[in-house]
């Protein structure tokens, strides 16, 4: 498995503008090239959709995704959502005050963690979708519990903040083992300057030796990613 640094528009926050979730991934319409390029090379991706959400640029606070499905405001518009439908899974849109769904909820093929401002309607209309396990709660005090975690194959990556119930409630939830780590130099809203899939990571250009050794014996611990 390759794990890499790379950089959008000369900053590290290469998670803020792309989301990847199994083999493929939504990136802003905006995006270089070369970005493009060494997110197919290093993560494997075979599906891209290249758009901004609902106008956003920041497209991974707008949608969470896992391997079937991927939830998206309704603010988005028929071009954009034309796009993600090249992705060949099922696009559930939803009727919902909150627009940032990315930022509301952290999603697994197996369970889902909703932050507390998701009302008990919206989140039983994704579970309805999804048929996977649920639970509601803050991570470190935060709302915003998308932010702080990124899941990749058999791995929950989750901030340093998080303390040890947290992330027991998480792997117990998302199925998945979780390990703490920092990216971009000491950034703890780790899914902002890092993408995993089940073949390779990329994290910001801030990232430094010794975090990218943590990555490194996380992935050496799961067995396999």
């Amino acid at each position: 498995m390759e794990i890499a640094k790379a950089s959008i528009w000369k900053t590290p926050y290469i998670g803020a503008y792309s989301k990847v979730f199994g083999n493929s991934a939504v990136v802003n319409k905006n995006a270089p090239q070369g970005f493009l390029r060494k997110i197919i090379k290093v993560l494997k991706i075979d599906s891209i959709a290249v758009t901004n959400i609902a106008g956003v640029h920041a497209v991974s606070s707008m949608i969470s995704a896992n391997s079937n499905f991927i939830i998206v405001p309704d603010t988005i518009d028929e071009e954009e959502l034309n796009e993600l439908n090249k992705l060949s899974r099922e696009v559930l849109v939803m009727e919902s005050k909150l627009k940032a769904w990315g930022n509301m909820m952290l999603l697994s093929d197996r369970g889902v963690l909703f932050s507390p401002r998701v009302s008990k309607q919206d989140a039983e209309k994704i579970v309805d979708s999804l048929s996977i396990d649920y639970g509601f709660s803050t991570l470190a005090n935060y709302m915003a519990v998308g932010a702080l975690a990124v899941t990749g194959g058999k791995i929950c990556f989750v901030s340093k903040i998080l303390n040890e119930e947290e992330k027991k409630l998480l792997e117990d939830l998302l199925k998945l083992k979780t390990y703490s780590i920092t990216v971009n130099d000491g950034l703890m809203f780790i899914r902002l300057g890092m993408l995993a899939s089940p073949h390779g990571i990329l994290v910001g250009e801030s990232t430094t030796g010794s975090e990218l050794m943590d990555i490194s014996l996380a992935v050496s611990s799961a067995g396999s990613f």
